[in-house]
């Protein structure tokens, strides 16, 4: 909050000073609690990640043991039809696993990237840039390409488009102000210096002057 606004509303400087610490206060609190979610939210990525990793690792090992199985039942045919089907389960459920954890990876890469565009964006509040984030996460137009989302720039701007107050409008420059009028400047008159002659008068004037006025006065120098 700048100052400026806040002396306009008539508070003194110390209760500026004591609003300003408070609001810096508040928030260094949100940012460390944005913070704290988004690192429990990548701990509980990162222990799904590492289940479904365990998981393909026992899929390996039960394959090899059904592989195992397979070579020494080539003798007796019903144990051979039995690890066959086995294996055949065991292996519909690697791929729909495999499918599941390739899934989930990408999109959980493709939110960790939303998220970090999102932060370059200036909100009005934390519920503002949580609500945002949530429908980016939904908008299926968003995808992922690599590093690159793409479709991310056309619903920033129709999401500004449809809730402006979700941002920090930037104020226009104001355009600077037409410079004052230059003061006259006032006429200097030195000591010792006389006044300007008089203009003289012709006759014709003297007499015009003296005939509207009988009282005037005509020094003849």
């Amino acid at each position: 909050m700048k100052s400026e606004f806040l002396a306009s509303l008539g508070l003194t400087e110390e209760q500026i000073r004591q609003i300003q610490q408070q609001a810096g206060a508040d928030t260094q609190a949100a940012r460390d609690s944005e913070k704290s979610k988004y690192e429990s939210q990548i701990a509980q990525y990162q222990g799904q990640v590492t289940d479904l990793q365990g998981q393909l690792t026992q899929r390996d090992t039960d394959l090899t043991g059904l592989q195992t199985q397979l070579a020494a039942a080539q003798a007796d045919a019903g144990k051979l039809t039995e690890a066959q089907q086995q294996l055949t389960s065991l292996q519909n459920s690697y791929e729909k696993d495999k499918k599941a954890w390739e899934t989930k990876t990408a999109q959980q890469k493709r939110e960790y990237a939303i998220r970090a565009r999102a932060a370059e964006l200036k909100f009005s509040s934390a519920s503002a840039k949580r609500a945002f984030i949530h429908d980016a996460v939904k908008a299926s137009t968003i995808k992922l390409d690599g590093d690159d989302l793409l479709n991310y720039g056309e619903f920033v701007t129709q999401y500004k488009e449809a809730d402006p107050g979700a941002f920090i409008q930037e104020q226009a420059a104001k355009a600077p102000e037409p410079a004052a009028d230059p003061q006259p400047q006032p006429t200097i008159v030195l000591p010792g210096k006389s006044t300007p002659p008089k203009k003289k008068m012709s006759l014709s004037e003297m007499m015009k002057a003296k005939n509207a006025n009988p009282n005037l006065r005509i020094d003849w120098d």
